[in-house]
């Protein structure tokens, strides 16, 4: 038996988006049910590294967006840490990717410090 044709995407007509105006619930589900999701969290409490950590328990990728907790530089480091140690613990990954986003990779998977060169 072969496997069935992957479906086509549709791609829309406009050659550029706006994506001031793009928001999550108008995204299209592509395909299968997938091995791996990619989630992002506003991090504004303590008790969110336990649900970052759960999901990396289950495989998936977090980008994290820790905006408001910069105003509180003593917290910010507490939970950063708890944070280093759940993704030491799960031999993840965790790497910054902007002045306000980290992002947070379960076991088996790496993120590359270095830059794509074209």
């Amino acid at each position: 038996m072969s496997a069935a044709p992957p479906q086509m995407r549709r791609i829309p007509d406009e050659q550029f988006f706006d994506l001031r105006s793009w928001s999550a619930d108008k995204a299209e589900d592509y395909g299968e049910k997938a091995s791996m999701i990619v989630h992002t969290i506003l991090l504004s409490k303590r008790d969110q590294v336990n649900r970052i950590t759960s999901e990396l328990h289950d495989g998936n990728i977090v980008l994290i967006d820790f905006t408001p907790l910069t105003s509180d530089q003593e917290t910010l480091h507490k939970v950063l840490a708890e944070l280093e140690r759940a993704i030491a613990d799960i031999d993840g990954d965790l790497v910054g990717v902007s002045q306000k986003w980290i992002l947070a990779t379960p076991n088996g998977v790496r993120v590359s410090r270095e830059k794509l060169k074209v």
